[in-house]
């Protein structure tokens, strides 16, 4: 199958989706797959990160830190790459073909005008059910909250295509390949190419090393000499940035997204807990709750 094939028979199954499956050799259902991902990677880069960035000049989009123990690479693994894929595409998508099941309580040519409005329904209920991985309740927010899961939203049409024009199991193997990409592969590219943020002056010295997942066989330990409202040292080790904001400022007060560190702070003459964020926003972006 061409790519040129392949696109104009996508852009039709957006327009109106129809049930007919593609016969093909197992090489050419790969290869499809790989080509939707590179798309679904390009859209990413071109109009998901850029609207992204225009959506937090409006409202910071807040999550939920996962527990350290769901974040090792094995559990992120077992239940982001696999289990959470598979169990949306049975809710999604299993329901998108038209089988023995169907065929003793609906005609054909009654499941072919109806088929359109399930591959709808059933692709924008995915993607805003991933809304409700942030925590956010402002109006603003639910007002963009389409264009927040577009991510998902167009990713919900590329796997039903996928699944109506294959099987079930591609559309949940793309599935797994996309979430191994996003949760796996490019947070840790990412980490392997940055460098500790070190900021040293005259008065502190701060070092803080981002990790991708936290590590079972290694120690976490937190340390904190805070005095008469100045930080004089911090010494955290695999802990989320989110919680030294809690331990420093108290629960609830600050957010910053979510993010493992080690972080050495060290000051003589001790910072103030305000200078001290302020120190922080040089590279990470807090926001006050309220």
């Amino acid at each position: 199958m061409s790519t040129k094939f392949i696109a104009l028979d996508f852009l039709n199954f957006l327009k109106k989706p129809n049930d007919r499956q593609i016969k093909t050799s197992i090489k050419d259902k790969i290869i499809l797959l790989f080509k939707f991902l590179l798309f679904e990677l390009i859209l990413t880069c071109i109009i998901v990160f850029p609207l992204d960035y225009f959506i937090n000049n409006f409202i910071k989009v807040k999550s939920e830190s996962l527990d350290y123990k769901q974040n090792t690479i094995f559990m992120v693994f077992i239940l982001v790459v696999l289990l959470v894929p598979f169990i949306e595409e049975v809710i999604f998508r299993l329901v998108l073909r038209y089988n023995s099941i169907f065929k003793k309580i609906i005609i054909r040519d009654k499941w072919n005008r109806l088929f359109p409005w399930l591959v709808y329904a059933f692709s924008i209920a995915f993607g805003l059910v991933h809304a409700g991985n942030y925590f956010n309740n402002s109006s603003t927010f639910f007002l963009l909250s389409p264009l927040i899961v577009l991510s998902q939203l167009s990713g919900a049409f590329v796997i039903s295509f996928i699944r109506v024009r294959l099987n079930f199991y591609y559309g949940f193997l793309y599935h797994v390949l996309w979430n191994f990409i996003a949760a796996i592969l490019i947070p840790t590219v990412m980490i392997l190419f940055a460098n500790p943020y070190i900021d040293e002056t005259a008065n502190y010295t701060l070092n803080i090393q981002e990790k991708v997942f936290f590590h079972m066989k290694e120690t976490q330990t937190s340390s904190l000499d805070v005095r008469k409202n100045k930080i004089y040292k911090i010494e955290a080790t695999q802990l989320y940035l989110q919680d030294i904001l809690n331990l420093i400022y108290g629960k609830d007060k600050y957010y910053v997204d979510e993010i493992i560190i080690n972080m050495n702070f060290s000051s003589k003459n001790g910072l103030s807990k305000e200078e001290f964020k302020r120190v922080l926003e040089k590279e990470y972006e807090i926001e006050s709750f309220n």
